[in-house]
């Protein structure tokens, strides 16, 4: 009778019973619909502080990227390009999954999810803030691969120290493709295609595996006939760029 959805074969006889039926349908109508409504604002609720970034995230194995400026923004974008999960920590509310707060500060931190997070890229636009937040994050999280952008090759020692994994020296690299553009402008347009996997060529690593034993000219030739890839460098304790063609692969 509350939810009105009929009696089947069971009905009010007397006129007592029809009324007391009325008041109950009534009665019923209006539980629900104040029911339905704490529902759906509770819902609303909880998707407008999501949007704003004030509710922890429950991801696991994820990238938290920690700061929001034109270079985390690439990075989300190659990022989600390669099929990764990412979340961002964020001084304010931005189009994609975030927390907002302090980007230095450990529960901000806490309820982007590093503690479970796979890696971390920290680049806040002040490297005294990137070496904060990475001794916060190596606190939080000991076995996160942390990745951090320095401006100025002094910290990149300082960085590292704090627990970073890579320090990437942003404005640097940044130099030399400025001066690169004066005199090899072609160099520039090389560095801007295969940096970007979401669009043009990329460069990418592949397991060794299937190439053992093989010297770098033969695994050249096999990977350009059958999948139209350049070698450019193998890995070994370190990049070795353009190795000699007799080199084993190992």
């Amino acid at each position: 009778t509350m939810a009105t959805i009929g009696y089947g074969d069971v009905t009010p006889q007397t006129t007592a019973g029809k009324v007391l039926a009325m008041l109950i349908a009534i009665s019923g109508i209006a539980i629900y619909t104040a029911f339905a409504s704490i529902i759906v604002e509770h819902i609303t609720e909880k998707n407008i502080k999501k949007i704003q970034g004030f509710l922890a995230v429950k991801n696991r194995n994820h990238v938290v990227i920690v700061g929001w400026n034109e270079a985390t923004k690439e990075a989300l974008r190659e990022l989600e390009a390669n099929g990764f999960d990412v979340v961002v920590v964020s001084e304010k509310p931005i189009d994609h999954r975030c927390v907002v707060g302090d980007v230095t500060d450990e529960e901000t931190l806490k309820k982007a999810g590093v503690e479970k997070a796979k890696f971390v890229i920290i680049s806040t636009g002040d490297d005294s803030k990137n070496v904060l937040a990475t001794l916060t994050v190596r606190k939080i999280n000991p076995n996160a691969l942390i990745v951090a952008e320095a401006l100025k090759a002094e910290n990149v020692d300082l960085l590292k120290f704090a627990g970073a994994k890579s320090v990437v020296l942003s404005m640097g690299f940044a130099g030399r493709l400025l001066a690169s553009a004066v005199f090899e402008d072609s160099v520039v347009k090389f560095f801007e295609d295969v940096s970007a996997s979401y669009y043009g060529n990329d460069v990418f690593e592949i397991p060794a595996e299937e190439f053992e034993g093989m010297s770098v000219l033969d695994v050249m030739v096999k990977l350009k006939r059958e999948y139209n890839y350049i070698l450019v460098g193998i890995v070994r304790d370190d990049v070795i760029v353009n190795p000699s063609y007799d080199e084993t692969i190992v």
